[in-house]
């Protein structure tokens, strides 16, 4: 497979996670409601050291939302001053009160 297949086919599999969640409700045992606002640790560990961290954040979905399974514990954030990054773990975010 090509460097071009592979760049279609994850943009492919990206669209149907997006169309998924526009469809659907979010799974139930998720702790942080879509659009809630949460605050990333200052520390993530060193297998994301290269993760925006310390920054408040508005949740998008989870893996399982977009893709299925049960993994509600993955979060894709849209990041202040970042964009849309995936995937933060559930204990690296604290919900923010309003």
């Amino acid at each position: 497979m090509t460097q071009q297949q592979r760049t279609n086919e994850a943009q492919s599999y990206h669209q149907f996670g997006l169309r998924k969640v526009a469809k659907t409700k979010a799974p139930k045992d998720q702790k942080f409601p879509i659009g809630s606002r949460v605050k990333i640790a200052k520390d993530l560990g060193a297998g994301m050291s290269h993760f925006p961290s310390d920054k408040l954040a508005t949740v998008m979905h989870t893996y399982a939302h977009a893709f299925g399974g049960n993994h509600v514990k993955s979060y894709c954030l849209d990041v202040d001053g970042h964009g849309q990054i995936s995937w933060y773990e559930e204990h690296q975010l604290t919900l923010e009160e309003e």
